[in-house]
């Protein structure tokens, strides 16, 4: 590579439409829990409820918040492999033009009223939904190694800024006391334009460096790789207690993040405006924890000592805004919230790392990723049918188990072999 072409990829240009899909990504993600939210809401009059019962609509709201998880834990995988054999920019674009066709679909969804297209758009946003650990992977491969660090940091900030940027504009853009000519399909169609944008920018800025063959590896391309990779986490004796408790942590959190916004609609009469920003709140814990408070914690504590202690404040926090008795105590708790629960998982993410090696390391990040989409699908799939026994039923279960996730760091830990045992290294996942 010529020294002008390594600057130049190298540069914030390149780098640009990269942190920019991250955004998208998860921006649309936390987008829409709001926006389906209040479009099956019980006493909601959109066209997409017509005709169903209020159990229907809790139920279909489920599977539809779980389509995205559960079809990115099967399809990310495959096109993280891809992007690999083919290179970064072509599987990019992929994520990119998946983005814009899915909320296309999402957006005539909800002005038709069909309930078959949100699914449709849901599987194919979830089955093209990698582009976050693709574009991670091409900001290692196109910064120089003293930035490295600085793109990946800018790269998980987009993340969490989309968590924030998301459910506002959901409000924001849906509240026709702003404009008049204001729906639910305008944040959509703003997405559908900001990814199209942010198409044209990869395909003209981003000049993806040219790799080794060696590093074109031909591994066997399966549909199954979510799978595999959680098998793998609870195969190793090492990982098995770290996974488990990782799973229950997310199981937990998708079970709050998912259903809390139907929750403040159906007790407090919430608007989806006030859902929105609620959720965009949130996404501002997230930010603070990976911003601020990770940082100084830790400096000062374990990571096991940060990942037990906030697990714990998670759980009193949902049970205190499970039964809280308005939406100010909602809103009292709901940044603490947000912020334990983003420590607790920062602090997981230190104890995987802790158990991999140097060439593990994207294997260990490869079993977290899986771990996360099955957590999500499987508890969103659960929780429209809690919903529909009881309002409450999805953050009970949230605060359940995310006790249930210290209890299991704290015995299992208990158990963990001395020091020196074959049980006690470092696990090494094998592809």
């Amino acid at each position: 590579m010529t020294p002008s072409r390594a600057a130049k990829v190298s540069s914030p240009a390149a780098a640009l439409p990269l942190l920019l899909i991250i955004l998208i990504d998860s921006m649309g993600f936390a987008m829409l829990t709001p926006l389906l939210a209040a479009e099956l809401a019980p006493d909601s009059t959109a066209a997409i409820g017509a005709g169903l019962s209020e159990d229907a609509r809790y139920i279909i709201y489920g599977i539809a918040t779980g389509l995205y998880p559960m079809m990115m834990f099967f399809g990310a995988p495959i096109l993280g492999q891809l992007s690999d054999r083919v290179g970064r920019k072509r599987m990019l674009l992929i994520c990119a033009a998946g983005i814009v066709l899915s909320y296309t679909i999402l957006s005539a969804a909800f002005s038709l009223g069909s309930i078959i297209l949100v699914m449709v758009g849901r599987a194919l946003g979830g089955m093209t939904a990698a582009s976050q650990p693709i574009s991670l992977a091409a900001l290692v491969d196109v910064s120089a190694p003293q930035k490295r660090d600085f793109w990946l940091s800018m790269g998980l900030l987009a993340s969490s800024v989309g968590f924030v940027v998301g459910p506002a504009l959901s409000g924001l853009l849906s509240d026709r006391s702003i404009m008049p000519w204001f729906s639910t399909q305008t944040p959509l169609l703003a997405t559908v334009a900001l990814a199209v944008l942010n198409f044209c920018l990869l395909l003209f800025l981003f000049r993806e460096p040219a790799r080794p063959i060696s590093a074109q590896r031909r591994t066997p391309l399966s549909f199954l790789s979510g799978l595999h990779s959680l098998m793998h986490a609870f195969q190793r004796p090492g990982l098995r207690r770290v996974s488990t408790v990782f799973l229950l942590q997310e199981m937990a959190w998708g079970a709050y993040f998912f259903f809390v916004a139907h929750f403040i609609m159906d007790r407090f009469d919430a608007s989806v405006t006030d859902a929105s920003l609620f959720m965009a709140v949130m996404g501002i814990g997230f930010c603070i924890s990976f911003a601020l408070a990770m940082p100084v914690l830790t400096k000062r504590f374990s990571a096991h000592a940060i990942t037990s202690g906030s697990l714990l404040a998670t759980g009193a926090l949902i049970v205190v805004s499970t039964f809280a008795p308005s939406m100010v105590a909602q809103w009292t708790v709901i940044l603490p919230i947000s912020v334990a629960t983003a420590v607790s998982f920062g602090g997981l993410i230190i104890l995987f790392t802790d158990l991999s090696t140097e060439d593990t390391k994207g294997e260990i990040m490869g079993i977290t990723a899986a771990i996360n989409a099955f957590a999500f699908g499987t508890i969103s799939f659960a929780g429209g049918g809690l919903q529909a026994i009881d309002e409450k039923a999805p953050l009970i279960v949230s605060f359940v188990l995310m006790f249930l996730s210290w209890v299991f760091l704290e015995v299992r830990r208990s158990r963990a072999p001395q020091a020196g045992s074959a049980e006690s290294r470092p696990a090494v996942v094998k592809p």
